[in-house]
């Protein structure tokens, strides 16, 4: 074994996932040069496509485009994402329903439809030139120590690392979270989403559609060049059965869910389905390491707020490690992580809980509960002031920017 094969690498944070989450803190570092990073993903980007485009994506909302501006991504995504401007939600197959629109909060957009590997696409660009930032992809860690001092790792193309603090953004079945030992709890919502890219006769006039369904809500959700990226929940056996059909017959079940809202729908992609399940871990830090995104809490994707969540936590956690490095504090240290934990846990329990309570009734059986979850919609939409505090609440636009981390972070969130 050669000399630098034997070498130590000192670095102050170690990422583990070079996803979105994961990417977002090594870009909100980018203008730390004194925060030595390092982030190993074990798979090259891959989209999975679907009409051409990839069937992942994710709704941004605008107080995370605002962080994604100070990151120097944001830019990067306008010509590969849709705007929403609006968002129209009906329960059942009732007329009615309730309306948001972004002017009622004085913005252009409620936030946009980004395909996931763009966004990782651009986060790597940034990166790209930052010599205190290294990505390993693909690559994954052998082995892991965890000592009082750092956290010792070992690479499977040889390198050997210490770490001052290991970042857990490695996705739900988190690998890190496991080998630290954390437990988390888990509610099975015994659903399954299929997701597929869809053309249908009409133009989504930039709206997010979503209508709740007695077995579950299925959202279509505005896609560049009129296409929909459509997410709907269903019990397991009958999204197997839905998974099994032809796209004729598919279609069919599909246009016979959603309605004529944007005429027929003409077209389905490649479809995918994964399980719902809601998780939380046990504990967001311990000595020398922090979990971040879905290794630390995974919700319900009704609202689609998940990777929001969890850029929040990379900014968060982002700003901490900065600050201590800038005092000479430790990051790894426990009086540094309690900070990041005392900041995002309020956070993430107030979605889990408000996506909790969405879930209970509008799946709820009672037909008495139907009545006030209709009339409550109609309550809402008709509220005013209520009205667009809950929705600049729900985009994000109460959380200020760490500036002190994203030094050309100009807007608040």
């Amino acid at each position: 074994m050669s000399d630098s094969m034997r070498s130590v690498q000192k670095v102050d944070v170690l990422i583990v996932g070079g996803g979105m989450v994961g990417l977002a803190m090594a870009c909100a570092l980018r203008e730390q040069p004194d925060v030595r990073v390092m982030v190993v993903e074990r798979r090259e980007i891959q989209p999975q496509l679907s009409l051409g485009s990839d069937m992942r994506v994710s709704a941004i909302i605008e107080g995370t485009a605002n962080i994604l501006r100070g990151m120097g991504v944001w830019d990067q995504l306008q010509n590969v994402s849709e705007s929403i401007q609006q968002m129209r939600v009906w329960d059942q197959q009732e007329v009615g329903g309730a309306r948001f629109e972004a002017l009622e909060v004085g913005l252009q957009e409620l936030g946009r439809l980004v395909p996931n590997s763009e966004i990782q696409y651009a986060m790597l660009n940034v990166l790209a030139d930052c010599e205190h930032i290294d990505v390993y992809c693909p690559a994954h860690i052998e082995s892991i120590n965890f000592k009082t001092d750092a956290v010792y790792l070992s690479l499977d193309q040889g390198q050997h690392v210490q770490a001052s603090l290991v970042v857990g953004a490695d996705g739900a079945q988190s690998w890190l979270r496991e080998q630290a030992g954390i437990s988390h709890y888990q509610r099975d919502y015994a659903q399954k989403a299929i997701v597929a890219n869809v053309r249908p006769q009409q133009h989504h006039r930039n709206t997010a559609y979503q209508r709740f369904l007695a077995g579950g809500p299925l959202a279509f959700l505005p896609l560049p060049k009129g296409l929909c990226s459509i997410v709907w929940s269903l019990a397991h056996e009958e999204a197997e059965q839905y998974m099994q059909l032809d796209d004729a017959l598919f279609l069919d079940e599909l246009n016979l869910a959603f309605g004529p809202v944007l005429g027929r729908i003409e077209e389905v992609g490649e479809r995918g389905a994964f399980p719902l399940v809601g998780r939380l871990s046990q504990h967001f830090v311990q000595h020398r390491l922090a979990l971040i995104g879905d290794a630390a809490h995974v919700i319900h994707p009704l609202a689609g707020l998940g990777v929001n969540l969890g850029i929040r936590d990379a900014i968060v956690l982002a700003q901490e490690v900065a600050m201590a490095i800038r005092y000479q504090e430790d990051p790894g240290s426990m009086d540094v992580l309690a900070l990041y934990r005392k900041n995002r846990v309020p956070d993430v329990l107030s979605v889990m809980a408000s996506m909790e309570a969405f879930h209970h009734v509008f799946t709820s059986k009672y037909a008495v509960v139907g009545k006030l979850r209709r009339a409550g919609m109609l309550m809402f939409s008709n509220s005013g002031a209520l009205k667009k505090s809950l929705m600049r609440t729900a985009m994000g636009l109460n959380l200020a920017v760490p500036a002190n981390v994203m030094t050309t972070a100009k807007k608040q969130i």
